[in-house]
């Protein structure tokens, strides 16, 4: 069984004592986000877990606790951008905490364990696809030695999240545009030695030198033949997993996400968690 920690909310960066508390009691407990009356008992144990894949925007709250891994297979999912709080209202300093904590884990553990994401791709009248294009390049020349694979995307325009976007004037690229940038990416990605990947993106963009990816990749965690996970979105390669995260539980504010409804409900979540309690909330 592999473990996603977690799609819904960032664990890494704001609930790693929960999570090492779960992991010292072998089991944690999920619940439907759909039907919080439906709970799920999930099995911790080393030999119950197929290997976790961590999500985050920093983890460097989450460095003290990796020795304590080595019974399972892991890697992150780690997102790195350069917007400014005008996006990501809640993330730490890039410079000083995020990037740092990336480059620390590649060195104590090898890059392997990285996935860098550059995403969601959004265009503002400040984020153009210029300023993407330096900002990338950027990017590339701090990461390059710290991981083999960076996986784009481009923002959706859930309705949950409809409002926040029109209010922060993102615009969601156009085709045409998703295109340029995507193969601009790919060039400089190369020029890095660094392996463009996308997962679920138009099939013109892999004809681009952008390879296909899963997020949930089996392949990073040492399994052949894994199932694919069918409750995901058509084009999506991942491998079934269970998730442990909560919606309305993210503290990194990004305007974009799809994961929070509401400040005032996430601030109310984060608030009552208990890093004792065998769920995530409640």
């Amino acid at each position: 069984m592999i473990i996603s920690v977690s799609r819904r909310t960032d664990i890494p960066a704001f609930y790693s004592e929960w999570f090492v508390n779960r992991l010292n009691e072998g089991y944690c407990v999920t619940r439907n986000p759909m039907n919080a009356k439906q709970e799920r008992r999930i099995s911790l144990l080393p030999q119950d877990v197929s290997g976790f894949v961590f999500w985050t925007k920093n983890a460097a709250p989450m460095l003290p606790v990796l020795d304590g891994l080595s019974a399972y297979q892991w890697y992150f999912q780690y997102t790195i951008t350069t917007y400014g709080t005008d996006i990501e209202r809640g993330l730490p300093s890039k410079r000083d905490i995020v990037i740092p904590a990336f480059r620390e884990i590649s060195t104590r553990y090898g890059a392997e364990r990285l996935v860098w994401r550059y995403d969601p791709i959004l265009f503002t009248q400040k984020y153009t696809p210029e300023y993407h294009i330096r900002a990338f390049t950027r990017l590339c020349e701090l990461l390059s030695e710290s991981t083999r694979r960076c996986v784009i995307s481009f923002v959706l325009p859930y309705k949950s999240i409809a409002a926040s976007m029109r209010n922060a004037g993102i615009i969601v690229p156009e085709q045409d545009g998703r295109l340029r940038l995507a193969e601009a990416l790919a060039k400089i990605a190369g020029e890095h030695g660094i392996e463009l990947c996308a997962c679920c993106e138009a099939p013109e963009i892999y004809a681009l030198g952008v390879k296909p990816t899963a997020c949930i990749n089996a392949t990073l965690l040492g399994l052949i033949d894994a199932p694919r996970d069918k409750n995901q979105r058509a084009g999506c390669n991942c491998a079934a997993s269970v998730d442990l995260g909560a919606y309305n539980s993210c503290m990194n504010g990004c305007v974009y996400c799809y994961a929070n409804h509401g400040d005032a409900r996430v601030r109310r979540n984060f608030a009552e968690h208990d890093a004792a309690g065998e769920a995530l909330l409640g």
